[in-house]
């Protein structure tokens, strides 16, 4: 799947006009619910209360900002299998392009009635870094980090994509390889969001909440504990004490807001009353 270059997908999407439609509409989502909303809060158009995330727990995590390029590689994980999928199936793929943008573009409609509600941030170290982590830190004001929008692609990527492997006529051989190249390319994805510094375990948990909604019936309980279980397990990096650490954090805390869930009419509910009581507990507002 990585030797399928993202660009062919652009040029896919101009040539269909269903495609392009829904593009559009998702180019605009992501402008109004990520951009926009945040460079509003920075120029103090408005007054969303932000919110410090960060946990103890993130310090077990060293910073690398040599991982920013696997970080940045979440756009094109998700772009590379319809490449794929359109180069199988020509114009059979036009739909599998239509369903997955709409999906996507749920997440960030879906994650921005939150971050209207409270944004969130988490501290950056000082110091050295690189270009790209530069450039990320120069156009990210870094105020949404609940739930974790790269983390729920992942969730989407991995979801998404085994169905339509499936319904495309792949053979099982081809499922079972490119299944596993996705999930680990989205195990790894997620990981550096705590490596960069983008965000907190606390990030992680509720993303993977949110995900089991918008995905309802696709995304299982069990797929989300799956995800948590996975992270981190070959990294030498991390004590193991650390990991089985960050691991029962993002459990408990993803357990935490399901139980809450069970009894709303909306997932988003106790989210905000989660992030609520973590500012009484830990006094640090932006």
């Amino acid at each position: 799947m990585s030797s399928y270059r993202a660009g062919a997908a652009y040029i896919f999407t101009l040539f269909h006009p269903k495609v392009l439609k829904k593009a559009a509409v998702f180019i605009g989502v992501v402008l109004k619910d990520f951009f926009f909303l945040q460079y509003g809060r920075r120029l103090r158009l408005s007054k969303i209360p932000i919110i410090n995330v960060d946990n103890v727990l993130d310090d077990a995590v060293p910073f690398k900002p040599e991982k920013i390029d696997t970080y940045l590689d979440f756009v094109n994980l998700w772009i590379r299998p319809l490449v794929f999928l359109s180069k199988r199936l020509k114009h059979g793929a036009v739909p599998y392009y239509c369903e997955f943008i709409e999906l996507i573009t749920k997440c960030y409609e879906q994650a921005g009635e939150f971050y209207r509600f409270r944004m969130s941030t988490t501290k950056r170290p000082k110091g050295k870094t690189n270009i790209q982590m530069a450039f990320v830190r120069l156009v990210d004001p870094h105020y949404l980090c609940v739930p974790s929008l790269h983390v729920s692609i992942m969730a989407l990527v991995i979801t998404y994509y085994k169905k339509a492997f499936a319904q495309a006529g792949l053979t099982e051989q081809e499922q079972d390889a490119y299944n596993k190249e996705l999930y680990e390319s989205a195990i790894e994805i997620a990981e550096t969001v705590l490596y960069v510094k983008q965000h907190s375990v606390n990030c992680i948990a509720a993303a993977l909440y949110m995900m089991c909604f918008i995905l309802k019936d696709q995304f299982t309980i069990q797929d989300a504990v799956d995800f948590i279980n996975n992270m981190f397990q070959t990294n030498t990096d991390i004590s193991e004490k650390d990991k089985k650490a960050i691991n029962e954090h993002i459990n408990d805390l993803f357990e935490e807001l399901l139980l809450e869930g069970a009894n709303e009419y909306e997932w988003i509910t106790p989210l905000k009353r989660w992030i609520i009581r973590y500012y009484e507990e830990n006094g640090e507002n932006c």
